[in-house]
């Protein structure tokens, strides 16, 4: 068995480990870059009083570190694909009951999810 020089130097880890993440590169801002900068203000607002306000920003558009330190690199478009709201959406038995689940075999004749719902306030457009 082959156990690392660094393991156990802080409890049951690889002290390593910890400078290995430091020096992972900062990716993502954080959602409140989006709004606090009055760069998105409107739909950041939007975002703030909707349902998906526990979701990141970032978790749809990428990340966006980058595009905060200059606004001339565009982060990649927003997955907007059905599959990808299904991960989220697409009816599962081990979900809550009360949460929004649909099935997609039968729910939106195959249309992407945003040609009827606003991902940042979900709801019929």
């Amino acid at each position: 068995m082959i156990v690392p020089d660094s393991f156990g130097q802080y409890g049951w880890y690889r002290g390593d480990s910890v400078l290995e993440i430091r020096n992972f590169p900062v990716e993502h801002a954080g959602s409140v870059s989006c709004g606090a900068e009055n760069c998105h203000q409107t739909i950041y607002s939007v975002w703030i009083n909707g349902s998906h306000k526990t979701i990141n920003c970032e978790t749809c558009h990428g990340p966006a570190e980058q595009h905060v330190s200059n606004i001339r690199i565009m982060p990649s478009p927003a997955n907007d694909s059905r599959d990808y709201c299904g991960l989220c959406h697409f009816k599962r038995a081990a979900r809550p009951p009360d949460f929004l689940q649909i099935d997609p075999d039968i729910h939106g004749e195959n249309l992407q999810c945003t040609y009827c719902h606003n991902p940042h306030k979900p709801g019929f457009v």
